[in-house]
C-alpha cells in the first residue's frame, strides 16, 4: 500500500521571517533542534510564538501526527506527543496525519525510521550540497503493516530500544565529564607542588 493511501502528506509551515519567541504565545512551534532520533520531540525545548494565523488549519498538529524532517543527512521519523496544546512544525518536516485505523502512527513512524526505509530514502533524496526528499517520493513509497497487535509490540519494543541507546549515551557523557573533572583536578594537584 502506498504511504499516501495511509496518510495525508504536508509540508509544515514556512515562516517568512525569522521566529520570535513569546512566552506567553498560544502556539508552540517545533523546530529541526528541538528533535532527537532517541527522545523525539523534546517538549521543553519548543518555542512560543503569538499572532499565528496560518492560511488554514492544516498546520496545526495533533498528538499522534508523524513529522519527518525532509532536509538534511538525518531524515528521522517523530510521533507528536500529547500535551502540546496548539503546535506547529517548520517546514523542514513534512507531516503525515494517519486515516486509517490500521496503522499506528507510532508504527508508521517506527518504519519511516526502519534501516531498510532509510536506505531508500537516501537513494531518491535529491539535492547537490544537503539531501532534500520531495512529498512526492514519499507519497509514492510502498509501506507494509502487520495487524495491530503486532505493530504494538513493535512500538513497544523500538521505545525500549530507544530508551537504552539514550541512557548508554548519557551515560558515557557522563563517565567523561567525570574523568576530565579528576584528570584536570590532579593536574591542579601536581602544579602545586
Amino acid at each position: 500500500m502506498k504511504l499516501s493511501e495511509i496518510a495525508d502528506i504536508s509540508t509544515g509551515y514556512s515562516f517568512r521571517s525569522k521566529i520570535k519567541e513569546d512566552p506567553a504565545g498560544d502556539t508552540k512551534v517545533i523546530q529541526m533542534s528541538d528533535v532527537d532520533k532517541y527522545r523525539g520531540v523534546i517538549k521543553h525545548q519548543l518555542i512560543s510564538i503569538s499572532g499565528f494565523d496560518p492560511r488554514s488549519d492544516r498546520y496545526f498538529l495533533d498528538p499522534g501526527d508523524v513529522i519527518m524532517t525532509s532536509k538534511g543527512y538525518n531524515i528521522d521519523a517523530y510521533t507528536v506527543p500529547a500535551g502540546l496544546g496548539k503546535v506547529v512544525a517548520v517546514n523542514s518536516f513534512l507531516v503525515m496525519k494517519v486515516k486509517t485505523s490500521k496503522v499506528e502512527p507510532e508504527y508508521l513512524a517506527w518504519f519511516l525510521n526502519s534501516k531498510r526505509t532509510q536506505h531508500f530514502f537516501k537513494a531518491v533524496a535529491a539535492g547537490t550540497n544537503i539531501p532534500n526528499l520531495s512529498k512526492r517520493a514519499v507519497e509514492g513509497m510502498e509501506i507494509t503493516f502487520p495487524p495491530l497487535e503486532q505493530q504494538y509490540q513493535i512500538i513497544d519494543l523500538d521505545h525500549l530500544k530507544r530508551e537504552e541507546v539514550f541512557l548508554h549515551q548519557e551515560l558515557a557523557s557522563k563517565k567523561e565529564q567525570l574523568i576530565d573533572t579528576l584528570l584536570q583536578k590532579q593536574v591542579d594537584k601536581w602544579n602545586k607542588q
